[in-house]
């Protein structure tokens, strides 16, 4: 009989030791394999999502984490606004050297959502489905790609045009101007499109010709509440790119800025020394002051988004540098990840340990059968590799059962994941570290039943074979 079936024989006879010692084993495995793969994949999410990001414009007042984890992972909601006048000098080239020119300059206003899963609204400009570029392949750089139908049609001249009629109407309505007044830009029929992402339209059945209500506030609190004048059709729906882009609607800009109850509040007026906030509420407002949310830019050169932060200079806005802040942030996240790992390592241990003591207390009762091995011409090397192998054998089956435990459990929880964390959990990929894994436990395991082995390979044949009465 070989070895190893020997030492399987052992554990099916004391099966009760056995499973309560393995359950520690694949606890713990599952554990430590978890934190690796959510650590894992929640880095590549977040590198892989800031490709077409080069450089987010955002308000002064918040932090640049804060700018790019709301701009791009649509994180809480927007930090403040800034004024329209600073995108327009961006796409100019005012004020900006050679080498802090752009590309484009993609302006966004956000603050609603859609359904429950509070997917959020963002309006912006058609340029965002052909002038930005989401990811490189090779040197060639990758737009945004279209599952099912296309973009929606605003332009930027377009946004100014409204601008400037919703500041001559704001202005007269601030100042009490006499009649006739300006009348209110109106929402046109056109602008009532929506292009949405992959798991928008998978997640709540949207197809092409579907509609969307945007709502104010967020599903559940209080002051949530519809904005029927701006349902949009479904134009268009994003190919899934594993990115917070999968969960975002995009509609125009102009839309947003004529949703019921957003005209007043989008401009942002200064308040006069000497003056009180109500008393600023009847200054005149300028186009140039209508509020963003963020800017996505592309600096022409390629050092364009570290000399655009530097040398930026605006009281109300920043330049944020999305491949500087975010290895930053996974860096405190890696770091959270790591004292997890040590935990799961000394669960591990506590384990091992478990091994060493399941086996070692059923020496005792297992000397008169060494014996009788030995009587039958078993060696003492012999007997300690049954025993190791059986410590061996109880950990590879933990360790093996850790890992389809983890990977059962991805599947199970993959959406309820992305939901809380925006991260997509590829339960079926299977990795080199997994299988280092599985023999780092083996022999954690091997090892732990060293000490047991070497006692149950001491025993004397003489003193043991006799049946003790």
């Amino acid at each position: 009989m070989k070895l190893w079936s020997i030492s399987l024989r052992n554990l099916r006879v004391r099966l009760v030791a056995t499973v309560l010692t393995m359950v520690s084993i694949v606890l713990a495995t599952a554990l430590y394999a978890a934190i690796l793969t959510m650590s894992e994949q929640t880095e590549a999410r977040y590198k892989g999502s800031i490709g077409g990001f080069q450089a987010v414009v955002g308000p002064k007042d918040a932090s640049q984490l804060e700018v790019v984890l709301n701009t791009i992972f649509n994180v809480d909601v927007a930090p403040g606004l800034f004024p329209l006048r600073i995108c327009t000098e961006l796409r100019s080239g005012k004020s900006a050297g050679r080498r802090t020119q752009v590309r484009y300059a993609i302006p966004q206003a956000r603050g609603d959502s859609v359904s429950r899963f509070n997917f959020p609204v963002i309006g912006t400009i058609d340029e965002m489905f052909s002038r930005f570029e989401w990811q490189y392949d090779g040197e060639k750089r990758e737009p945004l790609r279209f599952q099912a139908g296309g973009p929606f049609v605003y332009a930027y001249d377009e946004l100014l045009q409204l601008a400037d009629g919703l500041a001559a109407y704001e202005t007269a309505k601030r100042t009490e101007a006499p009649e006739p007044r300006p009348a209110r830009p109106r929402i046109q029929p056109q602008w009532k499109k929506a292009v949405v992402g992959a798991r928008v339209a998978r997640t709540l059945g949207l197809g092409l010709g579907g509609t969307i209500t945007p709502v104010h506030g967020k599903f559940g609190e209080f002051g949530y509440h519809e904005h029927p004048e701006a349902t949009c059709e479904v134009v268009g729906i994003l190919a899934p790119t594993n990115s917070p882009l999968d969960t975002t609607i995009f509609l125009p800009i102009g839309l947003h800025y004529l949703i019921d109850g957003h005209e007043g509040g989008v401009f942002l007026v200064e308040t006069p020394p000497g003056k009180t906030p109500d008393d600023a509420k009847k200054l005149p407002v300028e186009a140039g002051r209508i509020g963003l949310t963020a800017i996505v830019v592309d600096p022409k050169d390629h050092f364009g988004a570290r000399l655009l932060r530097q040398e930026f200079s605006s009281k109300e806005a920043q330049v944020a540098w999305p491949a500087d802040v975010i290895p930053k942030f996974l860096q405190q996240v890696g770091n959270a990840a790591d004292a997890l790992a040590v935990i799961a390592w000394l669960v591990l241990l506590v384990a091992a340990i478990s091994i060493t003591v399941a086996i070692y207390n059923t020496m005792n009762e297992r000397r008169r059968e060494i014996a009788i091995m030995r009587s039958l011409g078993a060696r003492r090397f012999q007997i300690l590799a049954i025993i190791v192998g059986e410590a061996a054998l109880l950990s590879c089956f933990g360790a093996l059962l850790g890992l389809v435990a983890c990977h059962g459990a991805m599947l199970a929880l993959q959406g309820v994941v992305e939901d809380a964390t925006g991260v997509y959990l590829e339960w079926a990929q299977f990795r080199v570290w997994e299988a280092w894994l599985l023999l780092g436990v083996t022999g954690l395991g091997a090892f732990a039943g060293l000490l047991p082995a070497i006692k149950g390979s001491m025993t004397q044949v003489a003193d043991n074979l006799a049946q003790n009465y």
